[in-house]
């Protein structure tokens, strides 16, 4: 045993060399190799599972506080783990927020100290030809990365081809970063990156009949989001009345709503949050996930840039303000309609129109509501959606082509323009009640279809038509 012994100490200093890293001046030591070394430590290994079934998946860290940024069809609903490259066990995470008609999801997961995060880049200026590196999880195997570069920065996923989309220039579909980098099953949800090491992109699906056709959500899409995904206030039930710029690298005030708690205290668009409550304030996912913290009644002390003055200001959180509902006295089931003719690329307002046909509808059976025309036709309905109990839930709104949902005035769901069916949803806080509901709608051609679904807190999808109802 003795030669043992004294020959161990003479392998570990071998191995110690052998995986020494390469000086940092080596020719080795690359742009991509230093771009990988700043981004691992934030990419995610996604493992989820449900009665038996494992998927397999990637994500990244977007926030040191533990968020995790993936495809809605990576976690689809159920639990698991998240695997880190500075963490040797795996990480429970639980899901904050889900968008399955925009494929996004927003996990959290918790750890002990801040993780490495990726910063957010744009997308509106990608180059066709740029370099780009996809990270993920292939097979389940753990993060590995592959290069390639943006062959299309701007691709129509369900376009039938180009001959034809140059007749529908008012088409409003998603658009689709397209790159040839190795992608396989396992790489959704995780980070396109370019070559700043910023995320441009969530990888989200690929071509299986050709070769290196693969497919990323833009990040700017994403970030367009990002309010829905995390909703924070109101899921706490929480108002500041601030809305921030997702597009901005600062915490940057894009709206700021009437009578609301940070109009009172005098904030504006094109101030900046820099801190609350002595926490700096990078962007607004700072923001977001501070919210999330908080509840009603707390007191967010902000430090606020207004042009060259910064300001320190106190806002006390009061409850998220629900749209109001509506007395309905002798309710009858279904919605009042009205139809007009014409060619519209959005839906029109109906008062300008002359309306040809009156109704009652019980379902969103627009051909019905159109007949006999079958293309070029409007719709609007009015009434209102029965809430059983006061919560939270989600509105989804399903059209081919252009529809929008309003409560009052307020747009809450805006899927306007000319598409093939798809959804839109938001979350929304809302009381029990008589929720006064208008969907305005229009048929160019092809297909028409409409549909409203209701999802409540646990996720569970109806058809919202069983709860229309209007006034007799």
């Amino acid at each position: 045993m003795r030669p043992v012994h004294t020959v161990a100490p003479a392998l570990l200093v071998v191995a110690a060399v052998c995986f020494a890293d390469p000086p940092e001046n080596s020719p080795r030591v690359t742009d991509t190799v230093r771009i990988v070394r700043k981004t691992e430590p934030a990419v995610a290994a996604v493992f989820s599972q449900a009665e038996g079934r494992l998927s397999m998946g990637s994500g990244s860290v977007v926030h040191r506080d533990g968020y995790v940024l993936t495809n809605d069809h990576v976690v689809a609903g159920m639990g698991g783990v998240v695997l880190l490259k500075d963490h040797q066990l795996p990480l429970e995470y639980e899901i904050i927020g889900r968008m399955p008609e925009k494929d996004l999801c927003l996990l959290k997961i918790g750890a002990a100290k801040p993780l490495h995060s990726l910063r957010l880049g744009r997308s509106n200026d990608l180059m066709t030809g740029e370099p780009v590196l996809c990270a993920g999880n292939p097979g389940g195997r753990g993060v590995v990365y592959s290069s390639g570069i943006v062959s299309s920065p701007n691709f129509i996923l369900t376009a039938p081809n180009a001959l034809v989309m140059r007749y529908f220039s008012a088409d409003v579909r998603d658009r689709f970063i397209q790159f040839d980098a190795a992608s396989n099953l396992g790489n959704s949800g995780g980070p396109l990156i370019n070559a700043l090491g910023e995320q441009i992109g969530v990888v989200s699906n690929k071509n299986p009949d050709e070769e290196n056709i693969n497919f990323a959500i833009p990040i700017d899409r994403v970030r367009e989001n990002l309010n829905e995904l995390f909703a924070s206030e109101v899921r706490r039930g929480i108002f500041t009345g601030i809305t921030l710029d997702p597009l901005s690298q600062k915490a940057e005030i894009l709206g700021v709503a009437n009578k609301s708690p940070a109009g009172k205290l005098g904030l504006r668009p094109g101030d900046v949050l820099k801190s609350v409550n002595g926490k700096p304030l990078g962007s607004c996912l700072d923001w977001f996930a501070h919210l999330l913290g908080q509840k009603v009644g707390n007191v967010q002390k902000l430090s606020v840039s207004q042009g060259k003055k910064t300001i320190e200001v106190s806002l006390k959180l009061p409850e998220y303000p629900t749209p109001p509902t509506m007395e309905i006295e002798n309710p009858k089931p279904g919605l009042l309609f009205a139809v007009c003719h014409g060619a519209f690329e959005r839906a029109p307002a109906m008062e300008k129109q002359k309306v040809v046909k009156t109704g009652v509808a019980r379902a969103l059976d627009v051909l019905a509501m159109g007949a006999p025309k079958t293309d070029g036709f409007a719709i609007k309905l009015e009434g209102a959606l029965k809430i059983p109990a006061n919560g939270v839930y989600r509105l989804i709104l399903n059209s081919d082509d252009g529809s929008i949902l309003r409560t009052g005035e307020k747009i809450l769901v805006d899927n306007d323009g000319p598409h093939p069916a798809r959804d839109v949803g938001t979350l929304l806080r809302l009381q029990k009640g008589f929720l006064p509901i208008r969907i305005d709608y229009f048929e160019a051609t092809g297909d028409a279809e409409l549909n409203l679904f209701i999802e409540n807190s646990s996720g569970r999808r109806s058809d919202a038509a069983p709860l229309f109802f209007h006034q007799n």
